[in-house]
């Protein structure tokens, strides 16, 4: 069931990229998200909200969705093994 989400970066050591998903189509993205500075309080941490509701989200390196072109709109075919 699709929700409104939101993600933090508490303990996260590297910059990334968020990209939120409903279905098969990429609803939007945060690109670049830098990591928080050491010894940031918990309640001091920027949020990311997802722009609608969504069912998946996907984490990756930042700079990867820029890269790979990836947009609002796009549809998406997840293969598992």
């Amino acid at each position: 069931i699709p929700s409104h989400e939101t993600f933090w970066m508490k303990d996260m050591l590297m910059p990334i990229d968020i990209i939120w998903i409903r279905g098969d189509t990429v609803i939007g993205g945060a690109e670049r998200i830098p990591p928080p500075e050491p010894g940031t309080a918990v309640e001091a941490l920027r949020h990311y909200p997802s722009p609608e509701a969504v069912d998946r989200v996907i984490e990756v390196r930042a700079g990867t969705a820029d890269a790979l072109g990836i947009q609002a709109g796009q549809r998406v075919q997840m293969l598992l093994p």
